[in-house]
Order: structure tokens, then C-alpha cells, then sequence
């Protein structure tokens, strides 16, 4: 087909021109300082939740702490890069996994350019959470259809040790394997001996060897709070649309593809899959926070690929140009930003060398990373972003504010 052939070849030249731009013009976002202190903490022998209080997951934070061992000073790209490196190693399963399902070699290129594209533009370009847990599900949803159910069930796990609302893929994963033909009761065993492992090994690590009580761990990594806070705000038309933008664009292709969830129970399953990983936009309509249906929507489009036509072609090539546009406008948009962290960085280091112990308060957190500071509460508070230092916490320690 000479559409799908151009398809391939557009998306893939653009695909990396946005790549290469994005990682040109990168800015330390918002959330990064706080999951990169944490690694560089535990490249320093920090353990969290016992020497740090953390609200997340520890895997990610794990993961890139290895780059502080590899690497004498690594800068924010090198994080960047890595991110990317597990965003498209997810697109990569996904194309193999395509192809054990006989698509062939153009289509199943082509859904995985257009995952890669998704993430970018759900907020994939800055450091976050929900990559590594998209990398967790791609991997379990490798290992289910090689049968490896154990495999399956540490994987689903890991995605919860990504970040906390992994926890909702074991509805669907459950179901998928109870479904199976030729289900057995010795695959969902297999499947629950699997998922325990990661539970065991960390209660090992943090409860038996680092003396961490289960009340902390319970207390730190329920939130304290956050959900019910975010909950609390008020929510319009517009934030749901600017948030969810992506992820309309991609609903739109499936309404060609011919899907059958009444009659066929996978596919019943993975739209429920959409359905429950929707739950954590009741906290707050991050556009990252729906990269977590982007497994199931596209598994959908690989398990139905077969009725890929042209008419699929042509809505999928519209919501792609869409979606490459508003990525293309952000990185116009914030193109100047690292300059400027840069130029505050150099300019509190005439008073705060490199290296200083203070604690950053508000938008000024990227100091922590550009110059190195360390937090002088890590236990009592971590890198906790609700906190706001009073008059007491100032006078008994050295605050930066942008506020």
C-alpha cells in the first residue's frame, strides 16, 4: 500500500527531527528536580522513605541513580536521554509484538511511530513517572503472549513500583489470563507468584534490612493526602480538553478499525484496561498521566490491525499531524527556558557555591540539579512540593524562594 509506505517514511523523518529538537531544547520541568535529587541522594547512599520522605514509587528514581555511578557530573540530558531510551524501547515491544500478530513489517512501524509520537506529546519530552510504568506493561504484555505468566505478574508489579497507580493494571492483566484459552489455574498462580516478588524483595530491602516500618512506607507512599487535595480543585471544559487532547486523538483512528467488544472478551478487557487507567485523571488531568491507556488503546489497534485500511490511514495521519503541530509548538514555546534556568543558576552561585546546603522553595527547584544543593531536611521533609516554609523553618535554615 504506498499510503502506509509514505506514512512510514513521513512519520519516521519527523519523529526524529522532534526528538533531536526536544532534547536540543529541553528545560528542567517541574517534577524532575524531584525525582532526580532523590536519585542523586541514593547515588550518595540515601535510602528513601528512611533518610528521605518520598510521596513515590522508588523504581524510576532507582533506575537513574545508576547514571550518577556511570557518569562523574551528569547533566539533565543525560536523564533526558535515558527517558527516551525507555520510551522507545516500549515502542519497540510494541512492534514486536505487532508483528506476533501478523501484521507486517510497514503497519506494525507505523503504530509504533505513532505510540512514540503520543508519549512525546503527552508530556514525554520532560522526566516522568508514567514512561517507566508503560515500559512495565509493554514487557507484560510481551510475556503474556510468550504464556510466561510469573513474568507477566513481576512486570505488573513493577509497574506499581513505577508509580503508585500501576496498581490499576492488574484488573485487566487478571482477566486477560482467567480468559486465555485453555485457562488454567496454575497460570493466574504463576501470574500472583510473580507479582509477590517484588513485593517481598522490597518489604526485605526497606522493613528487614534498612528498618523502615510498614507504618512509614504506608504513610509515605499513600500520599498523605495529594489525591484527595488535587480532588478538591475546581475543574472546567478546558482543562479536560488541554489535557486529554492526545488521547482524543488517538480514540479517533480506532472508530475505523472493526472492534468487537461484546463479542470478543480481549478486546472487552483491554477497553476496560483504558477505562480503569483513567481513574488517576480524578486527581488532576495531567496530559502525562494518560500515557498510562496508551498500552491498552494500542493494543487494540495491533490486535485489530489486519482491518487497517485506508480510510484508518487517513484519520491516523490527521490526528498524527495534530499531535506532531501542538509538540513542535511547545519546544518552539519553551525553547529559551534552559538558557534562563542557566542564567539563575550562575547567578545564585555567587552566593551559594556549588555543592551548598539550602532548601529551595517554588519554581527555583532546578537548583538543585544545575547547582548541586543539597536539602538540608531530607527526612523531615523531602522534596515534598505542598510544603512551604514559615518564619521558624527559615530562621533555623538557609531558603531560596522564587516566591
Amino acid at each position: 500500500m504506498r499510503l502506509l509506505n509514505i506514512s512510514v517514511g513521513l512519520w519516521g523523518s519527523i519523529l526524529c527531527l522532534l526528538t533531536g529538537l526536544a532534547l536540543y531544547f529541553a528545560y528542567i520541568s517541574y517534577d524532575a528536580p524531584y525525582y532526580l535529587a532523590i536519585a542523586r541522594d541514593i547515588s550518595s547512599g540515601f535510602v528513601p522513605y528512611k533518610d528521605i520522605t518520598s510521596l513515590y514509587a522508588p523504581l524510576m528514581m532507582y533506575l537513574n541513580s545508576l547514571l550518577y555511578l556511570l557518569f562523574e557530573d551528569p547533566g539533565y540530558h543525560y536523564f533526558l536521554v535515558f527517558q527516551y531510551i525507555v520510551i522507545f524501547s516500549s515502542a519497540g515491544l510494541l512492534y514486536h509484538l505487532a508483528r506476533r500478530f501478523n501484521l507486517n513489517n510497514q503497519k506494525s512501524i507505523l503504530l509504533s511511530l505513532f505510540f512514540s509520537l503520543a508519549i512525546l506529546s503527552s508530556d514525554g519530552i520532560n522526566i516522568n513517572l508514567e514512561v517507566y510504568v508503560l515500559l512495565c506493561v509493554m514487557l507484560s504484555f510481551w510475556f503474556l503472549e510468550k504464556k510466561q505468566f510469573f513474568l507477566v505478574g513481576t512486570f505488573v508489579s513493577l509497574s506499581v513500583f513505577a508509580k503508585q497507580y500501576g496498581v490499576f493494571n492488574f484488573i485487566p492483566f487478571f482477566l486477560l489470563i482467567f480468559f486465555q484459552p485453555g485457562y488454567s489455574k496454575r497460570n493466574l498462580i504463576k501470574f500472583f507468584f510473580g507479582a509477590s516478588v517484588p513485593v517481598i524483595l522490597f518489604l526485605i530491602y526497606y522493613v528487614v534490612l534498612n528498618d523502615v516500618t510498614i507504618s512509614a512506607l504506608v504513610d509515605q507512599l499513600s500520599g498523605r493526602g495529594y489525591g484527595q487535595r488535587n480532588i478538591s480543585r475546581s475543574r472546567s471544559l478546558f482543562t479536560w480538553i488541554i489535557g486529554s487532547k492526545v488521547f482524543i486523538l488517538l480514540l479517533i483512528p480506532l472508530l475505523f478499525l472493526k472492534i468487537k467488544p461484546f463479542k470478543d472478551k480481549v478486546t472487552g478487557i483491554l477497553i476496560l484496561g483504558i477505562i480503569v487507567n483513567l481513574i488517576p485523571v480524578l486527581v488532576q488531568v495531567f496530559p502525562h498521566y494518560f500515557i498510562l491507556t496508551f498500552p491498552y488503546i494500542f493494543m487494540l489497534m495491533v490486535r485489530n490491525g489486519q482491518d487497517i485500511s485506508k480510510n484508518f490511514l487517513y484519520v491516523s495521519n490527521i490526528s498524527l499531524t495534530v499531535i506532531c503541530l501542538m509538540l513542535f509548538l511547545r519546544i518552539l514555546r519553551y525553547k529559551n527556558v534552559y538558557e534562563e534556568q542557566m542564567d539563575e543558576a550562575v547567578k545564585f552561585r555567587v552566593e551559594y557555591p556549588v555543592g551548598s546546603t539550602v532548601f529551595l522553595s517554588g519554581p527555583i527547584r532546578y537548583l538543585y540539579i544545575l547547582n548541586n544543593y543539597k536539602n538540608p531536611v531530607l527526612k523531615q521533609v523531602g522534596y515534598d512540593y505542598s510544603f512551604h516554609p514559615d518564619d521558624d523553618f527559615r530562621k533555623k535554615y538557609e531558603v531560596i524562594s522564587s516566591n
